[in-house]
């Protein structure tokens, strides 16, 4: 999945990042801790947090696609796969609490050979 499929003008779209998804904007937005309101008004879609969350989404959903096969398991994966190098907690969980980078380093690690 690349970055500029989900550009509308010069922002992440959230009805394009759902529509892939097969999902809606609702749902992205509990996912990834973020109020439907700031993926559905155009002035919180904008915004630099709100374009940060959906950008992260993006990055983890393609980190691990290869590894599941397709981006809507890859979405699956990020919502329901605990992980127990980070206490059983979900990706999604992982990233509401604050460790994306953590996530992302564990994601590279696996990607590379090595264990969680």
């Amino acid at each position: 999945m690349r970055l500029i499929d989900f550009i509308n003008g010069d922002l992440i779209s959230p009805d394009k990042l759902a529509a892939r998804l097969r999902t809606s904007k609702r749902e992205i937005g509990e996912t990834i801790g973020i109020s439907p309101e700031s993926l559905s008004r155009k002035e919180r879609v904008s915004s630099r947090a709100t374009q940060n969350s959906l950008w992260r989404l993006i990055e983890i959903l393609n980190s691990v696609t290869p590894l599941v096969g397709n981006m809507i398991m890859a979405y699956a994966w990020f919502r329901s796969e605990p992980i127990i190098g980070f206490g059983g907690r979900t990706p999604d969980r992982i990233i509401k609490d604050g460790e994306f980078d953590a996530l992302r380093a564990h994601i590279q690690r696996r990607l590379e050979g090595g264990y969680a």
